[in-house]
């Protein structure tokens, strides 16, 4: 089931938003497990096949969770246990989502003729890191007892189970065992019906409308220098208004049931180098990545070079996270080298000349937004060598049609580059402060409230009338 569908809006979320304020008069526990029961439903309605899966790897990781967190093991026990959760996390997202892969690239090298062909369940890499960071939490000694209702909704919560944010357990847990959030704050429910109007509209009027243009590149037949360009600044600015568009949604769905999720998208094409990018762009996956993986390989406690090679197995990794195929590994090859380049600078920095340094602080958000650019050509590419045809084309000023198409197409990518790069965000435009679990504020005032409710209105309007295909998430792929 997706956000943007009139099934969801109209239908799937006034119900499971009224039956748990219902239910809030039964018991505490009983809207935990409707949300529980109603996220199972929502997964279930185009996965189907894949709930038992779902629930499997609930019932693994709580049982795992539960000996490191409750049972009295030795040390060496412990780390076997967990040994055996990540091991289990691994093997099961290896087999769905990186054996065709591997199947091939073995065919490939020994001229076999090995066929896999298996189905990758939606949400699979977001709900198998966020069990695992638990995992690992639990090992640390840095997770309290959970009742499995919560547990169970803390890895299938709607909102985020499709394409994220990867949640952590003392984040989300603690408000689904708050009393007040069972009870209906209309404040929290008019702030997330603006939120999610405002994701709809990025959706179905920014994202999806500008989508026909990545053809203009990414198609069969090879672009010129202009249209290389411009099918690559269209995937660019769909990829951050689809992506903006579903975080925005899942924030503003789950402030209706009174939980806060994590910041995911804060502008990142507004980052003044790659480092800031990554602390803008998928914000709770750049997190996990540090914590987890980073920080576990050294981080940059054994000196520069080290340093460098742990960031480039982590971005390698995180590249291989988002899709089984050599554009993904090489995208995130590319993001380590930029992460590598960057850090370098950083540190010569005080030791260049001042004009130097001033010139690259001066370019520095137009040559980060070039750079990551560059690299989404591999994000989106079908293979290596489509990417690097692509790139060279990008690359060739001599070949340039600049049609009257071409002139269109480039003042309406103008005015999505103008709303990116001039527009307010969405938490500053409502507020949103997940960290001390507020927002709106502004938007409580008297002179205010027509405005916000008729703006609301509007986008909600015309976020629904975009609605006009079967359009999913780019991210749900991965």
């Amino acid at each position: 089931m997706l956000f943007n569908s009139s099934a969801f809006i109209f239908l799937f979320l006034p119900i499971v938003l009224v039956g748990y304020f219902v239910l809030a008069w039964c018991s505490q526990l009983v809207p935990v497990i409707w949300l529980v029961l109603a996220s199972l439903a929502f997964y279930g309605f185009s996965n189907l096949q894949f709930v038992p899966l779902l629930l499997s790897s609930i019932a693994f990781n709580y049982v795992i969770g539960f000996w490191l967190i409750a049972s009295n093991l030795t040390p060496r026990w412990r780390f076997a246990v967990l040994a055996i959760g990540v091991f289990g996390n691994l093997l099961v997202l290896g087999v769905f989502k990186y054996a065709a892969f591997f199947a091939a690239n073995l065919n490939a090298v020994l001229g076999t003729t090995v066929a896999v062909d298996i189905l990758l369940p939606v949400g699979i890499s977001f709900y198998t890191f966020t069990q695992t960071a638990f995992l690992i939490d639990a090992y640390r000694g840095e997770v309290a007892r959970y009742a499995l209702p919560h547990y169970a909704l803390f890895v299938t919560y709607f909102p985020h189970l499709i394409a994220g944010p990867i949640l952590h357990h003392k984040d989300i847990i603690p408000q689904f065992e708050r009393t007040a959030t069972r009870r209906p704050n209309w404040h929290m429910i008019l702030c997330g019906l603006i939120i999610f109007a405002i994701g709809l509209f990025k959706k179905t009027c920014l994202a999806d409308r500008i989508q026909p243009l990545v053809a203009t590149a990414f198609g069969t037949t090879a672009p010129s220098f202009d249209q290389a360009w411009i099918g690559a600044l269209a995937y660019t600015f769909q990829l951050y208004f689809d992506f903006s568009g579903y975080s925005d949604m899942a924030i503003g769905i789950s402030l209706m049931f009174g939980i806060f999720l994590p910041l995911n998208f804060n502008s990142p094409y507004k980052a003044k180098s790659i480092i800031d990018f990554w602390r803008r762009w998928h914000i709770t996956l750049s997190q996990f990545l540090r914590d987890y993986l980073y920080i576990s390989l050294g981080g940059n406690r054994r000196g520069r070079v080290l340093r460098y090679v742990n960031l480039m197995i982590t971005m390698l990794l995180g590249g291989l996270w988002h899709g089984a195929a050599w554009t993904f590994v090489a995208w995130g090859a590319l993001h380590g080298i930029y992460l590598c380049i960057n850090h370098a600078w950083n540190y010569l920095a005080p030791k260049s000349p001042r004009g130097l340094v001033g010139l690259i602080n001066v370019a520095s958000t137009p040559l980060t937004f070039i750079a990551v650019v560059v690299a989404w050509v591999f994000f989106r590419a079908d293979s290596m060598a489509s990417a690097l045809t692509i790139l060279s084309k990008m690359g060739d000023p001599r070949d340039i049609v600049y049609g009257e198409a071409e002139a269109a197409n480039l003042r309406f990518i103008a005015a999505y580059a103008a709303l990116v790069w001039l527009a307010p965000n969405t938490q500053e435009l409502t507020g949103y402060d997940h960290g001390n679990r507020s927002v709106g504020d502004k938007l409580a005032a008297w002179r205010v409230r027509p405005l916000v409710f008729y703006a609301t209105a509007v986008l909600l309007v015309l976020g629904l009338l975009g609605i006009h295909q079967h359009s999913e998430f780019i991210y749900f792929r991965f």
